[in-house]
């Protein structure tokens, strides 16, 4: 039987891989950061987002009109009808967390709670194939 110590130590050590590859991934996108993204919303510049702002930019995206205001809704946690800054990254930060238990669930093949070296190895291997090639010459 492992010892719990071991077990957490394997847990922590694949939740910081699959930071590690988040990481790299999101680098390897350049995605602008909550910041930048709520500034570029926020076509009035007055701090907050409204509905309309918020719908102006998603519907460039052609998303359908009842998605848009329910989406709005999770975001603006005060009901006010705006969002601030904070409502805003606070909710990338919770998709953030999703995706990382959401990795962690696709590398926990045998839904025991942990990740053992063989998944962890089929979950970089498996990942490895999807990855584009790198042209020569770019980092």
């Amino acid at each position: 039987m492992i010892s719990k110590t071991l077990k957490l130590s394997v847990l922590v050590i694949a939740i910081c891989a699959v930071s590690f590859v988040d990481a790299q991934e999101r680098k390897r996108k350049q995605r602008p950061s909550s910041e930048e993204l709520f500034k570029k919303l926020d076509t009035n510049d007055d701090g907050s987002l409204s509905l309309e702002e918020f719908k102006d930019q998603r519907q460039r995206k052609e998303v359908k009109e009842e998605t848009i205001g329910e989406h709005f809704k999770e975001l603006d946690t005060n009901s006010n009808g705006l969002l601030s800054l904070e409502e805003f990254i606070a909710r990338k930060e919770l998709m953030k967390q999703k995706r990382i238990e959401d990795r962690f669930s696709e590398m926990d093949k045998d839904g025991n709670g942990t990740v053992d070296l063989e998944e962890y190895k089929a979950f970089v291997e498996n990942h490895k194939k999807e990855r584009p090639k790198r042209k020569p010459g770019k980092n």
